[in-house]
């Protein structure tokens, strides 16, 4: 993935691909030229007589020495690529034929058989430079061959002249031409299709990692190694990790999902159908890892990772609940709230009545209460379908907290000294709906104070704001100093209408629960084993 980040654009150089590919075959067509010239320079060192006896040896020498000086100039050129490709074709192909053609008439002509040395040439030429260039290669041949043996003819150089020959052999160049123009017809279409197919595997490959970045879910491929050859930005976060991180291994990227990864390997060998784990994470959710198994060749075999934050499954399975929820609580707003507006408002009539007696206004009263209450308890339900209305805003913690305790504390006449913040940093900011946030504290700080003074001590309540260097996550603690809550409450905490006091509807921290998981957040309660409750609210993590 990384890889492709870094070239986007990878077929682009496909052109210069291509030529250096022909300079390439340009040097192996000059390294058979440089071995024919080598051969041929060496025959006047060992004496070989395949040349005819009434040619000067000073003409052959010095032909030979130009040819292998001349080979080695060209290597030299191709190396640095000073001159164009087709340039050096056409003054490589003119030189070979002149000089291979003066090699054939010193041997004797076209009967000695070195006419043959021409059609490598030739054809390398031709599949180099295709189309008409390749006829006009042949043509070369064949003139220089003809010529050689008209020369020789005049000249007596040659005793027996073979025309025939050099005309089939004229023929056979221009049947290497037709052949090279095929082959290179052929090698074009192949090479158009490879380019097609590459540039279409690059664009795969692109829309591959822009969909798979954008999947929520974190995906993680690793080979049978378990070495990670792909993981998305969702994978990364989930992990920790600061970037996705490919080329690694899996044990370098995180050891508890390595350990979790080797476990999985083991129960595929044990015939065990378990493919879905759990990650625990330190202060936050854990993550759920189901894996699946890829690839049929053992070359191929490997494992695509899938991890899942459990606070956004909850997430959603409360979205659904607090639809089902809010559908349900406009029927009892409608239902409930007529009669009972109707209870209270006779309540209030017979209490202002003068022939009331003392007995019947305290069952008036007791009416007036409880119908209160149960209206409470109607309030407390609608606000569970209020997510719809969610608001997020990036809220100064510490601006905002000191705001909040002022008007808590004149609400319930609080003497000062009731509470304490430490927020670190000072500018520490969140995201969350401002009036959720208020609802969640309100309701929490109202249970402290309950709380503490039914226990007959003075509340202090502190609020401690903090974020996690390592995960950037943003938590919120609400701490008292009541007489916290047992370990068998604590399983029940956050169960609508479930309630340890006489006048609470149960409802409180349920609907605190719920408005921190609409906001993406999270509340749980973390037992402080020096006494008393603390709150921990998580915020959702918004990337700056």
């Amino acid at each position: 993935m990384a890889s492709t980040r870094q070239n986007k654009h990878p077929l682009r150089r496909k052109g210069d691909q291509s030529s250096s590919l022909q300079f390439r075959s340009l040097q192996l067509l000059n390294a058979y030229r440089l071995a024919i010239a080598a051969l041929l320079f060496s025959f006047n060192f060992i004496h070989i007589n395949a040349f005819s006896q009434h040619q000067p040896t000073n003409i052959y020498f010095f032909l030979s020495a130009f040819y292998l000086i001349y080979s080695i100039g060209a290597w030299f050129l191709i190396q640095q690529n000073i001159i164009s490709l087709k340039n050096q074709v056409h003054v490589n192909a003119l030189v070979d034929v002149i000089s291979i053609a003066w090699f054939t008439l010193l041997a004797g002509g076209v009967s000695s058989g070195w006419g043959t040395l021409i059609i490598a040439p030739i054809a390398g030429a031709a599949l180099l430079l295709p189309g008409r260039t390749a006829l006009l290669f042949a043509a070369y041949g064949t003139v220089a061959l003809i010529f050689q043996e008209l020369y020789g003819d005049i000249t007596d150089v040659i005793l027996n002249t073979a025309f025939t020959q050099a005309g089939l052999l004229g023929i056979a160049l221009f049947a290497t031409a037709f052949l090279a123009i095929t082959l290179a017809k052929r090698a074009s279409e192949s090479a158009a299709l490879a380019e097609k197919r590459g540039i279409d595997l690059a664009n795969l490959a692109q829309l591959n990692e822009h969909l798979i970045n954008r999947i929520d879910s974190g995906i993680i491929v690793v080979d049978e190694d378990s070495s990670i050859k792909l993981m998305n930005r969702a994978a990364a976060e989930l992990l920790g990790l600061p970037k996705a991180t490919n080329q690694v291994s899996l044990l370098q990227a995180s050891r508890g999902l390595s350990t979790i990864h080797q476990e999985w390997i083991a129960s595929e060998f044990l015939r065990n159908d378990k493919n879905s784990f759990s990650l625990e994470r330190e202060n936050q959710s854990p993550v759920r890892i189901r894996i699946t198994k890829v690839g049929s060749r053992s070359e191929d075999r490997g494992s695509v990772i899938y991890l899942s934050d459990t606070s956004e499954i909850n997430r959603q399975v409360q979205d659904s609940k607090l639809a089902s929820l809010g559908r349900l609580t406009a029927s009892i707003a409608h239902e409930i709230r007529n009669p009972l507006g109707a209870i209270s408002h006779a309540a209030q009539l017979l209490e202002e009545s003068d022939t009331l007696n003392d007995d019947n206004k305290r069952l008036a009263d007791i009416i007036h209460l409880q119908s209160n209450r149960l209206n409470e308890v109607i309030q407390n339900v609608l606000r569970l379908s209020r997510k719809d209305n969610l608001s997020l805003e990036n809220i100064a913690l510490s601006h905002w907290l000191n705001q909040f305790v002022v008007e808590f504390g004149e609400v319930h006449s609080l003497e000062p000294g009731w509470n304490q913040i430490e927020i670190k940093p000072d500018t520490l900011t969140v995201s969350f709906d401002i009036n959720h946030l208020h609802q969640i504290l309100w309701n929490l700080c109202a249970n402290a104070i309950k709380y503490a003074a039914a226990n007959g001590s003075h509340p202090i309540i502190t609020m401690k704001g903090y974020s996690d260097g390592s995960t950037k996550a943003k938590y919120l603690d609400i701490i008292d100093t009541g007489p916290g809550i047992s370990a068998a409450d604590q399983d029940k905490l956050f169960e609508p209408f479930y309630t340890t006091s006489n006048t609470g509807t149960g409802l409180g921290l349920y609907i605190s629960r719920e408005l921190c998981l609409s906001n993406g957040g999270e509340l749980n309660y973390i037992a402080n084993p020096g006494g008393g409750s603390c709150f921990r609210v998580r915020f959702p993590h918004h990337p700056d």
